[in-house]
């Protein structure tokens, strides 16, 4: 029984002994933990929403009666916050008024452009916003509201929106468009990098890089080069998905 107990003491101490040495071997030493780069934090979106002001212009969407009418261009928008509109003079109108873009309740100077064959209301301004991270941020922005009867066939009132931002802004790996789409309640959806597709009044987007991945959805690459085609802006983390 001595024996026994002996050889069976001695045999849980090797096994001890075996799997404290294997742990020590696979855990970093204190001074390589400290090199290790730390989990780069999840970029998010700046905190844009349509409003109910902005989805009740698309449903009317015609100047007020304090606006002022603007010229015919075909690229509406500011940076590359912008869409190619489509189609004759005759088929669009612009005008510049106040209208409450925050929900603030507070109105401000946007510009409006309206696509009438595709049944597309665009806003567009400079804002100042706040992102999910907390900082604070300043971009141009475009807003696309489908109304009844678009040619997308999108419930009236949903759509999409782009605010350009610099690199860091609201933690964006890089400056370029970043956006979600909306639905006919204003709730964001399908938030990242965003390439806009004027020819189809639409947006491809590409889901931004997830907390603790190093590079995530920029995978360290270059911007792609389309933007060289004046109806496409390109995602500032590649290539996309719908």
């Amino acid at each position: 029984m001595k024996v026994w107990f002996g050889r069976t003491v001695v045999f849980s101490l090797l096994t001890a002994l075996a799997l404290l040495a294997s742990a020590c071997k696979q855990s970093p030493k204190p001074e390589e933990a400290a090199n290790q780069p730390a989990p780069k934090p999840a970029p998010l979106v700046p905190n844009i929403k349509a409003t109910p002001s902005v989805q009740a212009k698309a449903a009317s969407p015609k100047p007020g009666s304090s606006a002022n009418k603007k010229p015919d261009t075909e690229a509406f928008g500011k940076g590359q916050a912008t869409v190619h509109l489509k189609g004759s003079p005759h088929d669009r109108s612009f005008w510049a008024e106040q209208l409450d873009v925050d929900n603030s309740g507070h109105p401000v100077l946007v510009d409006e452009a309206w696509d009438n064959p595709n049944k597309v209301l665009y806003i567009s301004n400079d804002r100042n916003f706040t992102c999910g991270n907390g900082q604070t941020a300043t971009g141009s922005t475009l807003m696309a509201v489908y109304a009844k009867g678009n040619l997308r066939k999108r419930p009236a009132g949903s759509g999409w929106w782009v605010s350009e931002l610099n690199a860091g802004d609201c933690g964006a790996p890089r400056g370029g468009l970043y956006g979600c789409r909306f639905d006919a309640a204003g709730n964001n959806s399908d938030c990242g990098g965003v390439t806009v597709q004027s020819e189809v009044d639409d947006v491809v987007i590409e889901p931004l890089p997830q907390s603790g991945d190093s590079q995530g959805g920029a995978s360290g690459q270059a911007l792609p080069n389309t933007g060289s085609s004046p109806s496409s802006s390109p995602s500032p983390l590649g290539s996309g998905s719908n």
